[in-house]
């Protein structure tokens, strides 16, 4: 399901998110981002999405969100450096492609790949007590990418709620004070989809805890514009489980 764009709203969507880069090297730094209007546009799939060029509000804001997540599968192809003119493959933490097969999994991640269709990054975690729990915030990166497309120029409404299972879970992670995955599970996602996504863009997702109860967490997330927190894309609340 995808909500249908709003009465005027549309141009001022795309504008406010839709980030285009045009390299003059002709290297090939992201999938390209198709308008609405430009019916000549199609999706064109591309692995070199690593090698994209993030949005300025992030590094303007990265540093505020806390400590990055850093996990050896997301480090192999997650730029460290948001310098713009920096293509340095020493950006890249690891280049350990097979880490997640190595280590037990069968496939990529549904949002943390490279070749993912909604693509989040840049985890960024703080803590308001250093026990973690209630106030604990989780902010990062949602790249709605072509892959993600439902209707015409439009992102599918089961992207935006698979990102926001996937801050509620990562949010839990972080209930003790300390990022430890995959130390619990999501049992339930009530989300409500606020507007409609343009294929392409750059949205900031935020996940806080707002309660604890034994092994239960309960987290209110959102998936908003980088630029202006008010505009709101998604918000959910959800209900984890710790592992005993």
């Amino acid at each position: 399901m995808t909500l249908s764009p709003p009465p005027n709203e549309t141009e001022q969507t795309a504008y406010c998110h839709r980030t285009q880069h045009d390299d003059s090297s002709g290297e090939i730094l992201d999938s390209h981002s198709p308008s609405p209007e430009d019916s000549s546009s199609s999706p064109v799939a591309s692995h070199t999405l690593q090698k994209r060029k993030l949005p300025p509000w992030v590094a303007d804001q990265n540093e505020e969100w806390g400590e990055r997540v850093s996990l050896p599968e997301w480090d192999a192809d997650e730029k460290i450096s948001f310098d713009e003119n920096d293509d340095s493959d020493d950006d890249f933490r690891y280049d350990n492609d097979d880490y997640r097969q190595s280590n037990g999994w069968k496939g990529s991640d549904l949002c943390h790949s490279a070749t993912s269709p909604v693509r989040i990054s840049h985890y960024a975690i703080k803590y308001i007590d250093i026990n973690g729990g209630v106030g604990t915030k989780l902010t990062g990166v949602a790249h709605f990418t072509p892959r993600a497309e439902s209707h015409s120029g439009y992102c599918h409404g089961g992207s935006m709620t698979s990102v926001m299972d996937d801050v509620i879970g990562w949010t839990s992670f972080c209930v003790s004070g300390k990022c430890v995955p995959w130390s619990g599970f999501t049992a339930q996602v009530n989300v409500s989809l606020k507007r409609p996504i343009p294929v392409g863009s750059y949205l900031k997702i935020v996940g806080e805890i707002i309660k604890t109860e034994g092994r239960k967490v309960w987290i209110s997330s959102c998936l908003v514009c980088g630029n202006d927190d008010n505009l709101v894309y998604c918000t959910a609340e959800g209900l984890a489980i710790l592992k005993k």
